[in-house]
């Protein structure tokens, strides 16, 4: 159909035959391919796919990024896949019984991304008569009608059943379907439009509980879907009841955790964060600056005290007696357990730095990720935190140590 179309539409054709290595008699398939392609100057490739994986699913993810790649490679913008209306049936019914929800049901797009399915308004049936009145060659694989997946007991076990019973079928399938993704499109529209007004930085998700609480369960559930995929972590229906429910009753500082995923509750926020590990050491040349792994730059400059104020109680800005210090550099780590500190002002005396994120209300997915400066085993600043009472800047501080950190512009 699409060579009889390429020269009204344009079109420039490339066919790719996928060997997924299940079957042993490919080499008839490749064969009528070869001799199709050849008699209408088509170029063609034949792609192979090794896995031991040989589940329906794993098989289609390995076949579509082989299609992919081998697309980009080519420079071809469209791929068309062979889906009839018999598959989309199929996938409809599969859905429901898998509990895939609107989305399931909605079945096949007809488009998504590069791949198009031009084919699937049309029936296995239909196709076979094209294909007799053209004298098309075609070959059966011989593993669909094998009842070894749900697809082929379905297709010739369910659906027979359906037919016989169920005067509207399968045509009340499809209909549903059409008016399901006419609904779907709203409900992703909404979700989407909330999901990009949400705050995003560092894995970290922030939302306002008030106005989560108004929402709709139906939007509610899609952001979180959302949320978890940009997180690459993939939610049963039963963990999405499970956070619907437990973020509905969350007070005080309760934390949530699903996977590699935290949802934490702080000031009437929500934050949504992926723990991941945040460990570093990082050397701070003095003078110099570094940039950190939030991707903030961390600077250290010497400057001579002419007597000019400081605005001390900046917190992103710390100045040190460097004569006191006579360092070449600082080692700038992230926090761990048992770390302690000792404020300015309380001449000397230590206290924990877990203390100290509780008493300034940091939340706990922030902890990790904000650097401690370090001088000679004692943390000496923590920016936009505290710092120590180390090295105090005085009168007779003829050099001081400017350090500062801010975000790359």
């Amino acid at each position: 159909m699409l060579y009889n179309l390429s020269s009204i539409l344009n079109l420039n054709l490339y066919i790719v035959y996928i060997d997924h290595h299940v079957r042993s008699n490919t080499y008839i398939e490749k064969e009528i391919i070869k001799d199709y392609a050849t008699s209408r100057s088509i170029p063609y490739s034949f792609l192979d796919i090794y896995t031991t994986d040989f589940t329906e699913k794993t098989l289609r993810e390995e076949r579509y990024k082989a299609l992919i790649k081998f697309s980009e490679k080519i420079k071809f913008n469209k791929i068309a896949l062979g889906h009839t209306l018999d598959d989309q049936i199929e996938t409809i019914i599969m859905s429901f019984f898998k509990g895939y929800g609107i989305e399931g049901l909605c079945g096949i797009p007809t488009k998504r991304d590069n791949f198009i399915r031009p084919i699937i308004i049309l029936s296995k049936e239909e196709i076979l008569e094209y294909c007799k009145r053209k004298n098309l060659k075609y070959v059966d694989d011989f593993t669909n009608l094998l009842p070894i997946t749900l697809r082929n007991r379905i297709r010739y076990q369910l659906i027979p059943f359906l037919k016989e019973n169920i005067p509207q079928f399968p045509q009340s399938i499809i209909s549903q379907s059409v008016i399901l993704s006419i609904e779907n499109d709203l409900l992703e529209k909404l979700s989407k439009k909330y999901f990009d007004g949400l705050k995003r930085s560092n894995n970290v998700i922030e939302i306002e509980n008030e106005g989560w609480k108004l929402l709709h369960d139906a939007i509610k559930i899609r952001v979180l879907k959302e949320i978890f995929k940009n997180f690459n972590e993939e939610l049963s229906n039963e963990a999405i009841f499970y956070i619907l429910r437990e973020m509905s009753i969350m007070e005080g500082s309760k934390t949530l955790e699903i996977g590699n995923t935290e949802i934490y509750l702080y000031n009437q926020k929500i934050y949504i964060y992926k723990k991941e590990k945040h460990e570093f050491i990082i050397i701070l040349p003095i003078p110099g600056e570094v940039k950190l792994p939030t991707g903030e730059i961390l600077k250290a400059e010497l400057i001579r005290n002419e007597g000019e104020p400081f605005n001390f109680k900046d917190l992103w800005h710390a100045y040190f007696d460097y004569d006191k210090i006579k360092a070449k550099e600082l080692i700038v780590r992230n926090w761990k357990e048992g770390d302690r500190i000792e404020p300015f002002g309380l001449e000397g005396k230590s206290k924990k730095v877990q203390d100290v994120f509780v008493d300034k209300k940091i939340p706990k997915w922030k902890r990790k990720i904000i650097p401690l400066v370090t001088y000679k085993d004692k943390i000496l600043w923590i920016p936009g935190v505290i710092r120590s009472d180390i090295a105090k800047v005085t009168n007779d501080t003829q050099t001081i140590l400017h350090l500062s950190l801010k975000k790359e512009v």
